[in-house]
């Protein structure tokens, strides 16, 4: 410390004890002599000087009450002779002060590092929540079953694609308001999934609980108790360690749409869980291994119910449509492929575990949304058919007579004639006859082998079954001469002989597939290759027959 009376440019604060602040005024070291009038030297006053390396801030910012007011402020050095050093002895010091803010401070993260701490651990539980129990047992770790149930809620949630909010929670159920005591369960939720009920937005899970007199451990189920969330019983029984009741409701939470399916699937679906509407009775397509009807066609806009539910991909539409297997044609039978067209592209093969063999199967294919034409394609040996899936409108390249339902008629005629029959050589001779036509058929293969086809798909054969018996003999020949058809409109066909060997005799017509009726005509004369000629002398039967459309 410089001396004043030494000229010194400065006045530091003398050191005193720890806590004081101002120090107290040290002994002074000489004595001033008396001043020659009687009064003393006036003791040179310098304003307080601030600690080394200490910056003040601006009094203006700090005014100075009294030492009543605030016993902390510090006040400067006494003035006017003899004044001494203020005595701040009995006062709380300044630095003793702020020892003790920082004490607290200390205390209060001490607190907040033990509370993360606790909560880190699952302990906190145990501070702020409700307590739960199991049949008077304390439980061990209860958090760690609800944790465990919420991660399996998480995982069936992604499996099966549902929906969860910010508030879904797994909660034990107590057995009543009045105890601690919880069931063997605890539910989840609100969670809800596709096709699911939004009033019943929880899943309940099965609880394990140790066996023994100690503290009860849980476990709890990888499974609900049933796929299907259901409505909570009573949302008041709901208990968590750490307070947090469930939601109102299911917490606005709306039943999810179904996921988007693959690109270009095919697939059989349930047939209720698609919408298609009803076709013509033309809307099939005929082959000698089965026939296939197409009941219904559509463009649903999902199929499936609840976790198979789906709906088409992005930029994609879905066709649906019915397939109904019935028997095969008549004809000559080959290896038979099914499957769908779409627009110019190869035919796709129908799924492989698809059996058509017994109830109508529903199958839904996903197609370019700018897809017009799909078409299922059934081929059988070199016989291609199409049958639109947008319209259920066939081909004309296919078979037309199996686009109907009706083509047969039951004629039942048996009609006496007298044949005459002579030869060179023979007497001539007359026989009572009988003609029989039992049926006519439409049909598009014919012949011994079935393989005798009409010109062109929109042709079928109408073919007889007929028979002539003369004097009780039966199977006589009734060759094409005899017979004729005469068309509605006065067109008179010919007959032919689908059999090309001698012994046996086909009698059929050449006629338009929606063939509906006209009238058979028998009678002639018709000599043979070894002379025996037979006639009717001069009589035609006219025979009607008529096949309902359709």
């Amino acid at each position: 410390m410089t001396d004043p009376r030494s000229g010194g440019s400065g006045w530091g604060p003398p050191a005193g004890p720890l806590g004081q602040w101002p120090p107290p005024p040290a002994p002074p070291t000489q004595q001033f002599p008396s001043a020659h009038s009687g009064a003393g030297w006036a003791t040179p006053q310098f304003p307080a000087q601030p600690a080394p390396g200490h910056v003040p801030y601006p009094q203006e910012h700090y005014p100075q009450p009294s030492y009543a007011q605030e016993p902390y402020t510090q006040e400067p050095y006494a003035r006017g002779s003899g004044s001494s050093w203020t005595d701040q002895s009995s006062q709380p010091g300044r630095w003793r002060r702020q020892r003790r803010k920082s004490n607290r401070t200390r205390y209060g993260i001490l607190v907040a590092v033990v509370v993360a701490a606790l909560v880190g651990g699952g302990l906190f539980f145990l501070l702020s929540g409700e307590d739960v129990t199991y049949a008077g047992r304390d439980i061990v770790e209860p958090e760690k079953a609800l944790s465990a149930a919420e991660s399996t809620l998480d995982a069936i949630v992604d499996e099966r694609h549902g929906a969860t909010s910010a508030e879904s929670a797994c909660y034990f159920v107590a057995k009543n308001a009045e105890t601690t005591d919880i069931e063997d369960h605890l539910v989840c939720g609100p969670v809800l999934f596709v096709d699911g009920d939004e009033s019943k937005p929880y899943l309940t899970f099965p609880l394990q609980v140790s066996t023994g007199e100690g503290d009860a451990r849980l476990t709890v189920s990888d499974e609900p108790e049933s796929p299907e969330p259901s409505e909570l019983a009573n949302p008041d029984l709901l208990r968590r360690p750490d307070g947090v009741a469930p939601p109102e409701g299911n917490a606005g939470l709306a039943v999810p749409e179904p996921p988007r399916a693959e690109e270009g699937v095919f697939t059989e679906v349930a047939f209720e869980t698609i919408e298609l509407e009803s076709t013509p009775a033309t809307a099939r397509i005929g082959s000698p291994t089965m026939s296939l009807d197409l009941p219904g066609i559509g463009t649903p806009q999902r199929y499936g119910r609840g976790d198979d539910a789906r709906r088409p991909a992005e930029g994609e539409k879905f066709v649906g449509f019915e397939l109904a297997a019935g028997p095969g044609e008549v004809g000559p039978v080959g290896e038979l492929s099914v499957g769908v067209q779409v627009g110019d592209d190869d035919a796709i093969p129908l799924p492989d575990d698809v059996d058509l063999s017994g109830e109508p199967v529903h199958l839904v294919i996903s197609v370019p949304e700018d897809t017009d034409e799909v078409s299922l394609v059934v081929t059988e040996g070199g016989l291609a058919q199409k049958l639109s899936l947008v319209t259920g409108e066939p081909d004309p390249g296919n078979v037309a007579v199996w686009q109907r339902t009706n083509r047969t008629q039951q004629v039942g005629l048996s009609q006496g004639i007298t044949i005459r029959a002579s030869q060179p050589g023979f007497v001539t001779e007359d026989f009572a006859s009988t003609l029989t036509v039992s049926e006519v058929v439409l049909t598009y293969f014919a012949g011994p082998n079935l393989d005798r086809a009409p010109s062109a798909p929109t042709q079928a054969f109408l073919v007889l079954d007929a028979g002539l018996s003369l004097d009780g003999q039966s199977d006589l020949g009734l060759d094409p001469p005899y017979w004729s058809l005469t068309l509605p409109d006065g067109t008179v066909l010919p007959a032919y002989d689908l059999h090309d060997g001698p012994d046996r005799i086909s009698i059929a017509f050449e006629v338009d597939a929606d063939f509906s009726g006209g009238t058979l005509n028998f009678g002639g004369v018709l000599t043979s290759s070894g002379g025996l000629t037979l006639d009717t002398l001069g009589v035609f039967l006219p025979i009607p027959v008529a096949i309902p459309a359709g």
